[in-house]
Parts: structure tokens; sequence; C-alpha cells
């Protein structure tokens, strides 16, 4: 697992399970990431008769009705549009990181834990759920997994983003009320000069991740015994992703998070055998 260049940041997480899966089915598992990425990134077309939820409201409207969109190129939607039909997955939560989407534009900020857990349901979970349908999970169980594992891979990528989140988009994904508990401002984040009341903050956000990512760890037996060790592989890497952030005392700014190379058999291992991941 190391930090790469990716459409939603300078530095981000791989995008896990994109280049892994059966030749029959890549093709329409890459065109749901690429609509995700792409969203990411997206500018709203808007002048002075339209507001910018004006645009969205549109688009989202656009995309339940199965019509053209303005927010990503012809072909990502087209090939988005096509990986649902091809596996009659609900085209909704596409529309639903649509509306998501449109907090990404501008200054980002979240209350409280449950404005950013109604958030990353509607971001990150969405587009898990879809790519789960791609291999049959749809079950309300399995989709309640898929939602706490897609959240905890959303909560690692969004740490590991953090300085470049803050200072190039300004978009925290660390709850204001978080902030005001732990003494901290976003000023100090900009910083990243870490001090005990700024690694008590990460700490939260590290447990934040890790309770998510243990929910959702049952989803590995709810999956073909030949799609498990996959799975855990990538599950594995995010916890130590997270443990990785431990052993540099939260520092975030100095250098990317990067795993070695014997933290990475480490993680092939574990995904083969089942074993705790190390801390």
């Amino acid at each position: 697992m190391k930090t790469k260049v990716s459409s939603e940041s300078s530095v981000s997480l791989p995008r896990p399970f994109y280049d892994d899966w059966p030749r029959s089915t890549r093709a329409e598992a890459q065109a749901l990431w690429d609509w995700h990425t792409h969203l990411a990134r997206s500018a709203p077309a808007v002048d002075d008769n339209r507001s910018v939820d004006d645009f969205f409201d549109e688009e989202q409207e656009r995309v339940k009705e199965g019509q053209s969109v303005r927010l990503v190129p012809d072909r990502v939607w087209q090939s988005a549009y096509r990986a649902c039909e091809t596996h009659d997955l609900p085209r909704r939560l596409l529309a639903v990181q649509v509306g998501a989407a449109r907090r990404l534009h501008g200054s980002l900020r979240f209350a409280d834990s449950s404005a950013l857990n109604a958030f990353s349901r509607q971001w990150a979970a969405a587009h898990g759920r879809l790519l789960a349908g791609i291999v049959g999970l749809d079950g309300s169980v399995q989709l309640q997994y898929v939602d706490e594992v897609a959240r905890g891979f959303f909560f690692v990528g969004r740490l590991v983003t953090l300085p470049e989140d803050l200072q190039e988009r300004d978009h925290l994904f660390i709850p204001n009320a978080d902030l005001e508990q732990s003494g901290v401002t976003a000023q100090d984040l900009r910083r990243g000069e870490p001090d005990e009341r700024l690694r008590r903050l990460l700490w939260k956000q590290t447990i934040r991740a890790r309770d998510a990512l243990g929910q959702g760890q049952p989803l590995s037996h709810e999956l073909p015994w030949y799609r498990r060790p996959l799975f855990k592989r990538w599950w594995y890497g995010a916890l130590e992703v997270v443990g990785e952030i431990e052993r540099r005392d939260y520092d975030l700014w100095s250098k990317p998070i990067t795993l070695s190379t014997f933290r990475r058999v480490q993680i092939y291992l574990q995904g083969l055998l089942g074993r705790a991941a190390s801390r």
C-alpha cells in the first residue's frame, strides 16, 4: 500500500480494488470508480441566472432519468450508466454521489460526527454499494458491512490527504466539535506542527477509522473464498496505514505517508493467513 497521485488529491490512497477485478467485470468497476473520481474534481457550469445548488439539483435529476450530465466527460457518464445497466445496479446511487459532490465545491466543514457520517454515506458508501453490487452483495446485512468498509477507507484516505485537502481546497474532514474539544483550529492544522492537542485530535480520527473498518470486517465472510484474500489485503492495508500514522506520532506533514516493503509483505501475508494487523 503506497500513497500515490490520484484524481482527488495530490496525494491519496490507491483506489481500493480498482485494478483487482476479473476481466469480465473490470471495465464496469473501473467505470464506477472513474465516475466517482471525476465527480470529486468536477466544476459546475453556472451563470448569473442559476445557483450552484440549482445546477446540482438539475444534474441529479438528469442522472436519475438516465440523461446526459455536464459534470463529467461524456465517456465517463456513459460508461457508468452502462455499468449500472449491465449489472442491474440502481442508478440513483450515482445521483446520490452527485448530491454529495455539491459539498466539495468551496470551503467544506462538518459541524459534528453525525454530519460527517451523513456525508460519508452519500459519498463513499453509495460508491461502495455500487462496487459491491457487481459481485452480488446486495443483502441488507451485507450492505451494512459495505457501508462501514467504505467509510473506513474514506476516513483513512482523508487522514492521509489532510494537509493537501486543507491547503489546496480548504476541505477539512474533521468535525468542528472535535476541533473545539481538542482546542485545535484549522490554522493549527495548516501549520502542521504536531503538539499534544493536535495529536489527541488526530488520535480520535484514527479511532473513528479503525471502528468503521472493524464494523465492516465481517464482509469478508460474505465473499466467495477465492475473493477473501484480496479483500483482506486491502482491509489490513488500510489498518496498516493508520498504524503508520500512529508510528509517526501523528505527523502527517513532514513527508507523505508510505509503507515500507516489509510492511507491504506483512499485509500480503495477513491477507492470506487472516492474522490481525500489527501496530
